[in-house]
């Protein structure tokens, strides 16, 4: 039985620098990973050629870690801690606990992209070098000859390891001017978890945050071996226990554990791979099903020797084609040695190009290293897991392989500071042939942090959901607009039934949670029963429920917040905003232009009741019209001459104040407005109907949509917090100008005031604020509102058509299997376009997220149906005399 303790080829490591026992230094960097998901071809090849370029020109030896680590949302889901108000703390608690238990089951592992780069020492000029030389001599002999003849393998010479960090700088500052802005060092710890971690494969060793004690001393720096290899005393390996297994066996804190892994190689390459579509090796080993780990390491062999080799394979393949044919003459061949035959043909072709290419392009070949490693808790599960990567690697012509006997030599090689290449395990690709392996693609969307929405689904993937790629994504509004100054609002766009309501649904009580106060306008009468349902909103929310009664008189009254709110009233920009929109909102129910002789006597009968009156009112402007027409107050204006026309106007507003829905717009100074003042303000209409121009009662339904969008934008201008408007429906308010108005003047204040806007909509049309609007080539009318959206979350639509256009509002291109991507989403899936615009496709799933929460945000025929059973006679209560019933009936079903 060969049983191993395991030793680092460290010498010496400190930070993200890390110097070998052969005198090599390595350096090691976090990569950050591009969105490949929904690129265009052109884009994907653009990517590779920038990584290509990057390779041609950077003469180092690389190693390429994707490490699946186990993930740990419930420290992401932390990070919002700090917003969360005191009163909502166990609330909140409470669901991100459920949240990450989902999530934990659903992204078993996060594949961060980690970078190893070979280096050599800074070297001055042939004097300096010779001069350090016979210092170090002078300085000290016996040490020089003690590191000549191995005596003390823990010491380096302090100006040694000084040119390392030199070189280190100068690799650091290169990467990011010429390969990624982004890129960061690893941290020492994280240094030392990719060590520990290789003996362990399978499981997620804590991070040692203690750093490498170097002792400098007499111009050397020294280190003890214990601390070198940190992470690995406390680890065996056995390699003989199962051929092509490695056994490991680990003390953790709560004891001890084992398990197994499993190296394949890559042992034949293809002369091309299909690009894109194909080659994305590291893309396709995350759409498994279980976590597999890929290193990549590439040598540069200069373009002169590079030539050198290829002519030494040209000659191999021709005496294999001349053998073949020789045989063939003599009858000795069979149907093996054809087929062999017919592909030394197309290598020896292949061959001649790549000769060409890197004699006419100066570019060098690579010597390429590619090792796959896969684990778990039984031999068994390692076999049938091989099994599968091997099969699915064969589906894009590669060729991997177990060595049975070099378990040992590839484990070696995949340990941090490793630098060596085995001969037989390697090839010889070009750049642009290492680069269409993709490593940097990813297919992450949203932010680092924040609410949880959902998780990515890999394109193509045939696990889909499943599949261990699966990114989780979250979506942060704060960190849009203070760290990227960008707005974060969000647009939903999609079909019936598809999960639209319950993604905002999700995101209102989450964002309320985070201290972010919330405006809903709820048009279909869906959230009567949150308070009822979810009693972590009692305190927090405020259910207006408009309807025809005469209890809601006056509260969409847009001049009785000015007499009731000193604020307001001190504002000289809101008292003219306010005027405006109320003379235009009377304007439009008259049916008056405002240079008829009644559109201007409205005019200054607003004028007045705001100059006149301390608590002014929709009906203390017809008071005023009715003075005019007494002679009791003047106006700029003929009054016979205005007289029949004024007296028309106004009473048809009086009854319109008394009679009809439009009583919601006519206060008598009596009543409150709509109290704006709590976390959560959800406007809803019970009776009410949307505005139909083929119904008799079209314009008054308009002026309530429009009060509504306004009580918005007042909304917005409060003092406070972080606020949010949720806005469904809002296209009905297009088809008037007075409506026009006041929808884009809600999305202004929203973008000026830093406040974020989510708008649910059905199709592209309703991205329209102004349908008659003439429209330069290019464009659809839905420019002006999809400028103010950050994220846009784009559910199934019903035709090609359609789909088209959701292409256009998501930024790719409208192929044909992008179309059929958007046509086919199930329910609860979006492709998703964050405010970086990345995109990809999402699915969530609440029931599994928070099954509490997914009853309440129900809005299937029998929840509806037992919702209203248990809970319909509370709804048109005054919230306090329902809350207090509704205790006293779960006491009573409780005894």
């Amino acid at each position: 039985m060969k049983r191993k303790r395991l030793e680092v080829p460290a010498l010496f490591r400190s930070g993200n620098l890390m110097v070998t026992k052969d005198g090599r230094g390595q350096a090691f960097y976090r990569v950050p990973q591009v969105n490949y998901e929904f690129l265009s071809s052109s884009e994907k090849r653009g990517l590779r050629d920038h990584l290509a370029n990057f390779l041609n020109e950077f003469p180092h030896t690389l190693t390429w870690w994707q490490v699946p680590v186990p993930h740990s949302p419930l420290d992401v889901l932390e990070e919002g801690r700090p917003q969360v108000p005191a009163d909502r703390i166990k609330a909140w608690e409470e669901n991100i606990r459920s949240t990450a238990e989902a999530i934990r089951e659903m992204v078993p592992y996060r594949h961060p992209l980690y970078l190893a780069i070979d280096l050599e020492p800074v070297t001055g000029n042939l004097g300096e070098e010779i001069a350090r030389n016979v210092y170090e001599i002078i300085r000290d002999p016996m040490a020089l000859i003690d590191d000549i003849i191995g005596g003390e393998p823990y010491r380096l010479p302090w100006s040694e390891w000084k040119r390392f960090e030199q070189a280190e700088e100068e690799i650091f500052q290169r990467l990011r001017q010429e390969f990624h802005a982004g890129i960061e060092r690893c941290s020492e710890s994280e240094v030392l978890w990719l060590i520990e971690r290789c003996g362990c494969r399978g499981t997620n060793p804590p991070y040692q945050e203690e750093p490498m004690e170097l002792v400098v001393q007499d111009g050397h720096i020294y280190t003890s071996r214990a601390d070198l290899e940190r992470g690995l005393h406390d680890v065996v390996l056995d390699f003989g226990k199962q051929l092509g297994m490695v056994k490991w066996t680990k003390e953790f804190p709560d004891g001890q554990k084992s398990g197994w892994f499993s190296h394949l190689t890559l042992s034949w390459l293809p002369w091309g791979l299909r690009f894109p579509g194909g080659a994305e090796i590291f893309q396709q080993v995350r759409e498994l099903d279980f976590p597999v780990e890929l290193m990549v390491r590439t040598v540069p062999i200069p373009h002169e020797q590079a030539l050198s080799q290829l002519q030494n394979v040209f000659q191999y393949i021709t005496g294999q084609i001349q053998h073949v044919k020789e045989s063939t003459r003599e009858g000795d061949s069979d149907s093996e040695d054809l087929t062999d035959f017919e592909r030394d043909l197309e290598r020896k072709d292949t061959n001649q190009e790549l000769r060409q290419k890197v004699k006419e392009e100066q570019i060098p070949l690579f010597r390429a290293q590619m090792i796959f490693t896969v684990w778990g808790d039984t031999p068994k599960m390692v076999r049938e897991r091989r099994r599968k990567l091997i099969q699915a690697m064969k589906e894009i012509d590669l060729r991997l392989e177990v060595p049975i006997v070099k378990q040992k030599t590839l484990y070696c090689y995949t340990l941090p500071g490793s630098t060596e290449i085995d001969s037989f395990y390697f090839v010889r690709p070009t750049a642009e042939f290492i680069a269409s392996f993709m490593p940097i693609g990813c297919s992450e969307v949203g932010d680092p942090s924040g609410t949880f929405v959902g998780i990515t689904v890999p394109s193509g993937s045939r696990h889909g959901e499943r599949a261990v790629g699966c990114s989780p994504a979250y979506l942060d509004e704060s960190r849009a607009r203070n760290q990227l100054s960008l707005t974060s609002s969000m647009l939903i766009m999609g079909t019936l039934g598809r999960g639209k309501s319950m993604l905002a649904n999700w995101l209102i009580y989450n964002r309320l949670m985070r201290g972010v106060r919330q405006f809903v306008f709820e048009p279909k009468d869906e959230k009567w029963a949150w308070a009822f349902e979810l009693p972590e909103l009692r305190p927090l929310m405020n259910l207006v429920s408009l309807s025809t009664s005469v209890r809601d008189k006056g509260k969409l009254d847009p001049l009785l917040a000015l007499g009731k709110d000193p604020r307001l009233r001190e504002d000289v920009n809101e008292r003219q905003y306010v005027a405006d929109f109320a003379l235009t909102l009377l304007l439009y129910l008259a049916g008056e232009p405002d240079t008829s002789l009644a559109g201007q006597a409205i005019g200054y009968a607003v004028d007045e009741t705001l100059k006149s009156d301390d608590h002014p009112t929709m009906m203390r402007v017809i008071h005023y019209l009715e003075a005019f027409l007494r002679g009791e107050v003047r106006f700029p204006i003929n009054r016979e001459a205005a007289r029949s026309e004024v007296d028309r106007v106004a009473s048809f507003l009086k009854r319109q104040a008394t009679r009809t829905k439009a009583q919601l717009l006519f206060g008598s100074g009596e009543e409150d407005p709509v109290d704006l003042s709590s976390p959560l303000t959800i406007v809803q209409m019970q009776e009410l109907q949307f505005p139909d121009p083929s119904r008799p009662d079209y314009r008054q339904n308009m002026a309530v949509f429009t009060c509504i969008a306004d009580l918005g934008r007042r909304f917005v201008n409060r003092p406070g917090s972080a606020k949010s408007v949720t806005f469904e429906e809002g296209h009905k308010l297009r088809d008037e100008k007075v409506g026009q108005m006041t929808y884009r003047e809600l999305i202004r204040t929203c973008r000026s005031k830093d406040a974020d806007v989510v708008m649910i909509v059905h199709n592209t049309r309703d991205l329209r604020i102004d349908p008659s609007a003439k429209l330069r080539e290019g464009e659809d009318g839905g420019e002006e509102i999809r400028s103010n959206m950050g994220n846009r979350c784009i559910f199934r639509v019903s035709d090609e058509s359609e789909a088209a256009s959701a292409c256009e509002i998501l930024g790719i291109e409208p192929t044909e299997r992008n179309l059929s991507e958007i046509m086919n989403l199930d329910a609860g899936e979006w492709i998703m376009r964050d405010v970086e615009q990345r995109v990809a496709k999402v699915k969530f799933d609440l029931r599994r997220v928070n099954p509490r929460l997914f009853r309440a945000f129900d809005t299937r025929p029998e929840a509806v149906a037992e919702r209203e059973r248990k809970y319909g006679h509370l709804r048109n209560l005054p919230l306090e005399e329902a809350y207090r019933l509704l205790d006293e009936e779960t006491k009573g079903a409780a005894g």
